[in-house]
């Protein structure tokens, strides 16, 4: 049901007052500016499924935010770190949620499962992907993109249902809460430090104060004229300028002031003078990604889940500020390196 009246909307309202969960996707255009443009929210319970054209009744955030408010009701998103973006850009309570997608990592499948590969997986039904890349900005809707944004919500209660209750079996609702209570710190706590800083440089460079001043820089830009990141200062430049000690690029750019350049090229020269210096040896680094599979395959998690790379390759210094990986990764491995504990997997074949 597309809601495109008050009545709709007052039917919502009381539909959603006595019902416990939400499962809740978002459509939105973010290839031109830097906060995303919501155009859609589809929210359900598992059976009736609401959709809510924003671009045409932008106010309708209204409703959705007090229904939202509750925190008895569980939001149930797949995939959802962009959702939960935009639920925060526009003052909408996310909590508590439950993101089926980093359920999967911890149920022995990929940490980035898409839901279309859960839906098949689950249930056997194969999904149209047709408006998967759709520009969400154009009207009208045709009855084939409603259909779409019906099925993103209609298997999410149902996923929920069967993962929490095979997470609560095998002793890991809780890893799996704790993992949705960072992410959420995450983003909320955004320094703009993402995965291409962390693999192209070093933990030194990336948590260094200066880099985080200069990317506070572009991305505070960014914000105030409304444009894309990279539309400011790419991510590769940054790492170009500061590998190669070359600060020309910077010094053409057009968009920041005369001061900000300046600013920036102070930043930039400080960093270039850090000397980089491995934290683990190449014998440690197989030694803990030869754990992490074991790991991955004693407690069926997804590897990726447990540690990406660079926090293996930074592992020292890596701040570990998570329960559940101390528990069966982190401080375990010291445990056993030291000879304090031992680690056992029954029936363990790593070849075939």
């Amino acid at each position: 049901m597309i809601v495109n009246n008050q009545k709709k909307l007052e039917l919502f309202k009381k539909y959603f007052n006595k019902k416990n969960y939400l499962c809740v996707d978002t459509e939105f255009e973010r290839k031109k500016t830097y906060y995303s443009k919501l155009s859609i929210i589809t929210i359900s319970d598992g059976q009736k499924i609401f959709i809510f054209d924003l671009l045409k009744f932008p106010d309708q955030i209204k409703t959705i935010r007090e229904i939202f408010k509750s925190k008895k009701k569980i939001k149930i998103i797949h995939g959802g770190m962009q959702d939960i973006e935009i639920f925060l850009n526009h003052n909408v309570n996310i909590e508590p949620f439950f993101d089926t997608q980093i359920a999967s990592g911890f149920l022995g499948l990929d940490k980035n499962i898409s839901y279309a590969n859960l839906v098949k997986k689950y249930f056997k039904k194969i999904l149209d992907k047709k408006h998967q890349n759709e520009d969400w900005l154009k009207r009208p809707l045709l009855n084939s993109q409603i259909k779409y944004l019906e099925r993103d919500v209609k298997y999410l209660k149902k996923m929920y249902l069967i993962q929490s209750k095979l997470l609560k079996k095998e002793k890991k609702l809780n890893f799996a809460r704790e993992e949705f209570s960072l992410i959420l710190k995450k983003i909320k706590n955004n320094n703009g430090i993402n995965s291409k800083f962390k693999k192209k440089l070093s933990i030194q460079l990336y948590n260094n104060k200066n880099f985080i001043n200069l990317i506070k820089i572009r991305d505070d830009l960014s914000k105030k004229k409304n444009l894309p990141k990279n539309w400011i200062l790419k991510d590769e430049e940054i790492i170009t300028i500061i590998k190669n000690k070359s600060f020309h690029t910077i010094k053409k750019n057009k968009i920041f002031s005369q001061n900000q350049i300046k600013d920036i090229t102070n930043l930039l020269k400080k960093l270039s003078k850090i000397r980089i210096k491995k934290e683990n040896n190449e014998i440690q680094i197989k030694s803990l990604e030869f754990f992490r599979f074991l790991v991955s395959k004693k407690y069926s998690i997804d590897q990726n889940l447990i540690a990406s790379k660079f926090d293996i390759a930074e592992y020292k210094s890596i701040k570990k500020n998570s329960k559940w990986r101390n528990k069966i990764f982190y401080d375990l491995y010291e445990k056993i390196i030291t000879g304090k504990k031992k680690f056992l997997i029954k029936d363990f074949k790593p070849f075939h």
